[in-house]
Formats: C-alpha cells, structure tokens, sequence
C-alpha cells in the first residue's frame, strides 16, 4: 500500500511540474484598466488588475491571456518568460474595448517575451520616451520564441528598433507601423545561419527612424532590416525617411534590406526618399548586402533615395553572396546625394570576384536624371551577373570601370535628346564592338531607342497598393520594344515569375518584351493578395 501511495503520490507532482511548465490549453485571462482597476483584484474583467507590476506578478506564477482597456496608457514594461500557448489555442495579448492601448516603455522595452510560444500580439500602441531622450531599448523584443503573430501595432520612441526579433521562428508581423525609433524600424535577426527562419513580414511601414545617437562604430536609421535568416518574406510594405540622423560617417541605412541570410523575398514594397548622415555612405531604397544568397527582389519601386535604388554589396569577411535575383523593379531618381552610387549600385569590399557571384536582373526600369544609371564600386570585383531586358533611360550609363563581371544583353538605353553613353563609348554600337557587351552571334542585341514609355517618369505613390497607379511605366502601342526581349531562362534556384509587373501571365513559348511590360500595354495591373 505505501508502495502505491508512493507512485500515486510521484504521478501527482509530475502532473503538477508539467503545470508550472507554463504549457498553456485553457489558459487564465487577465484584465488591465487604470480606471477602474485594483492591484488587489484578480484580474478578472469586472474586478481588473491597475498596473503591469501587478500583472508580471500574476503570469509569472499562472501565465495567462492578457487585455489592456483602450485608450488608456499603462506604464512599465510587460515581461513574459517561458509560456507556451497550445496549437491551437493561442495567448493572446491585446486591447479590448473600443480602440486601442498604449503601453509605455518608458526608457526601457514596452514589451519583452522570451523562450516563448504560440503568442498573439494584436491592437496595440507601444511607445518609449524617444531615441534621444532617455530610452535605450526596443520596443517589443522576442528572444528564442516561435509561433508568433504580431498584428495592428504602432511602435515609436526606442532608441533600438520598434519590433526586435532575435532567434525566432515561424513569425507573423502585419500591419505594424515603426515609427520615429533609432537603430531601426523592423530588424529580424539570428545568431547563426540557421537562427531565424519562417518570418512574414506584410503591410508594414517604417518610416522617421533616424539613427541610434549610441551607435558611432556602424549603420542605424534602417526601415526594415532582415539579418542571418532564412526563409523571410517582406511584402506589401514601405520605408521612407529613415536614417537622417546617423551619428557617424561611414557605412549607412537603407529602407529595406537584408545580410548574411537565405532566401529572403522582397515583393511589392516602396522604399522612398531614405537618407543618411551628411558625408555618410548608402541612404538607398532596398539593397542584398553582405553573405545573402538565393534571394529576390521583385515588383518593387524605389524612388528620390540619397543612396541607390539598388544595392548590391558584399562585405570582407561575410559568407558568399550567390544565386540572387532583381525583377520587375523600377528606380527612379535614385542616388542623388550619396557619393559614387547609381541607380543601381555593385561593390565587393572583400576584393574576391567569387564573393560576389551569379546574379540575374531583368526586366526592371530605370529612370534617372541625376546620377548614374549603374555604378561599379573602384572595389567591384563581381562575376555572372546577368542584365537583361531591361530598359534604361538617364544621362550617364555607368560610373567605374570594373564592368567585366557584368554581361550585358537585351537591354534598352536611352538618353536626353537621344544621346546615350556608355563610359568612354558615344553610342551603343562602339560600345558592343569594342567590348563585346549587348552582342550575340555577331549582331547588336541592345537597344539604343525611345522606348516610347507613357510617362510621367516621376511620381508620389506611397502606397504598395497604388502600384497600379504607375502607368507612366507601361508602353505606347507604337513602341518598339515589342518581341524584342531576349529569352529568359530559369536561374539558380529561384525559377521565373508566373506573371509580370502588371499581371500579364508570362508564356513559355513567347519572346519577353523589356522591361516592366510583356505583353497587353493596356492591361489592368493585379497584384495578388
């Protein structure tokens, strides 16, 4: 009998200890209202709990869901720590009411959740006392959490970045607005090749984030940012005004961006008129930095940045950087301020052409009336890159010499008053005869013609789903640029899009029209949702 006491008695503390495991199914709710609520209640919504203080001491002992009363402000920071809600039902953390909560950082974190699973984060505004007034901190961080969805947010007012994700997996995070915070809006990161992986980031805007007044030895002011992932997808979202106030010179933001990471796909965003620190470098609207490999940049508009347009950077001492792609883009007046960029921008600080390897940009468009349309880095060292179909139009062609890593084919060039340059070459036919660049099977394959766009060439758009509002971008029915594209075959391990810019299907058996544009010029633009 004492035996069968004794295992009866180990079953119950087992079932216990799995309890305080914080595996959550039927999980506790906890309510907040500064009004009407008591730090010596129990939390329920007719008798709330007053301060976040309060609640920490409640989850921490039986975790639970949480509700903070709308419009209201809470102050402190919300710690959660090891809870796990179950797959099918989730912990939930959000406002209730009409409207939506605030909760205050202060100078630290507003929210910060860690070892943590299947957590909701839904209609709520967090804020800290600013960049440079006293915070020093993100505003929500997860650390070695998965299975989280962040949804309907506001985030302003850290000095670090608005959403942090360290080590995480499986991530939602839409409609989030990150605004006026320091090191970065959205920054993704992982501290091994293998760290993060599985993160949607969808209809978010990161705009205002100046720089981190504490970082003097690297970049801050970034939008979106996007490093040692894999599997990350940004789309339908837009930077603009970020990284104004970098305290440094030297390396810079960019609007959306990703390093040392693998298959990361950038699709449907705006990155508009980002900046940098006076005598700063970068500034540009999206960009594949250093170590990033089998990854996209399609439909994507990036316009009046101070740096490129486009960047594409390897760095001494990152991983290889391979197998990427830039698609159905547009770039307009990008570079007007950052020394030495273009439209497009190659550099390869690690002085090793296989650093910087096997990349495919086709069909975009790019328009710049003030600096170059592609710019070579003096430290370019590149190899297989791939330009084809794609319609250019500016005054100056290229910047740097470094171009023989570069195959040209296909391409549309155009100029003010018909004049085009290519370097040291007056037209396009020296330029291919003397190089053997826009050249195959002994004939010119390049394009040095008006292209017969629409136009205008500039434009306001601020909206991913404006997108159909640039038809400056698509031909005139006079254009000469029909069934002359070059064929384009699948590539690394990306393969060819199913349609184009404007949501033409793209056929197999059909020459590709250059640029944006394949087919019908009158068709309606679709993007799918």
């Amino acid at each position: 009998m004492k035996k069968l006491q004794s295992i009866l008695l180990t079953l119950i503390l087992i079932g216990f200890t799995s309890c305080i495991n914080y595996n959550i199914h039927a999980p506790a709710s906890y309510y907040l209202n500064k009004e009407t609520g008591n730090d010596d209640n129990p939390g329920t919504l007719k008798k709330p709990l007053k301060t976040i203080s309060s609640l920490n001491t409640h989850i921490k002992a039986k975790p639970g869901n949480i509700f903070f009363a709308s419009r209201q402000v809470f102050e402190g920071t919300l710690v959660v720590s090891g809870i796990n809600g179950s797959d099918s039902v989730a912990v939930t953390i959000r406002s209730y009411g009409n409207g939506r909560a605030e909760i205050n950082g202060g100078n630290n974190e507003a929210i910060r959740i860690k070892n943590s699973k299947n957590i909701r984060i839904a209609n709520l505004n967090i804020s800290g006392n600013g960049r440079k007034d006293g915070n020093t901190s993100n505003g929500l961080q997860l650390v070695y959490c998965s299975d989280i969805t962040i949804d309907s947010m506001n985030c302003e007012g850290f000095q670090k970045s608005g959403i942090d994700l360290y080590n995480c997996n499986n991530a939602e995070i839409t409609n989030v607005a990150a605004i006026g915070n320091g090191f970065c809006g959205i920054n993704i990161m992982g501290s091994s090749q293998d760290s993060s992986s599985g993160i949607l980031i969808k209809d978010c805007k990161a705009e205002n984030n100046a720089g981190d007044p504490t970082r003097l030895d690297n970049h801050s002011g970034n939008g979106i940012l996007v490093g040692v992932s894999r599997n990350v997808t940004i789309d339908h979202c837009t930077a603009t005004n970020n990284g104004w106030d970098m305290p440094r010179l030297g390396n810079g933001p960019v609007g959306i961006w990703t390093w040392m990471s693998d298959r990361v796909t950038i699709q449907y965003c705006i990155s508009y008129r980002n900046r940098t620190s006076k005598g700063g470098k970068d500034g540009g609207g999206f960009d594949f930095d250093g170590g990033v490999t089998n990854s996209v940049i399609q439909y994507c508009l990036s316009y009046e940045n101070e740096g490129a347009g486009y960047g594409l950077f390897q760095y001494p001492g990152a991983s290889g950087w391979q197998g990427n792609i830039i698609r159905y883009c547009v770039s307009i007046n990008d570079a007007h301020t950052t020394e030495g960029a273009g439209s497009f921008f190659i550099w390869n600080g690690s002085g090793d052409s296989s650093q910087l390897s096997d990349c495919y940009i086709y069909n975009n468009v790019v328009y710049n009336e003030l600096a170059p349309l592609i710019s070579f880095e003096n430290a370019s060292e590149h190899r297989n890159f791939v330009f084809t179909n794609n319609i250019f139009i500016g005054k100056e062609q290229f910047e740097g010499k470094n171009t023989t890593g570069s195959r040209f084919l296909g391409n549309v060039w155009w100029g003010p008053g018909g004049i085009t340059k290519f370097g040291k070459y007056k037209s396009l036919k020296s330029w291919a005869e003397s190089t053997g660049q826009e050249m195959e099977n002994g004939s010119i394959a390049g394009i040095q013609a008006d292209p017969h766009l629409k136009g205008p060439f500039t434009t306001e758009i601020t909206s991913p789903y404006q997108l159909d509002q640039l038809t400056g971008y698509t031909l005139d029915p006079d254009s000469p640029l029909f069934d002359r594209g070059m064929p384009v075959k699948p590539m690394y391990s990306i393969g060819l899009p199913e349609h184009d810019f404007f949501g033409n299907p793209i056929p197999d058996d059909e020459r590709l029209v250059p640029g944006l544009n394949q087919l019908n010029p009158q068709s309606q633009f679709r993007i799918p949702k």
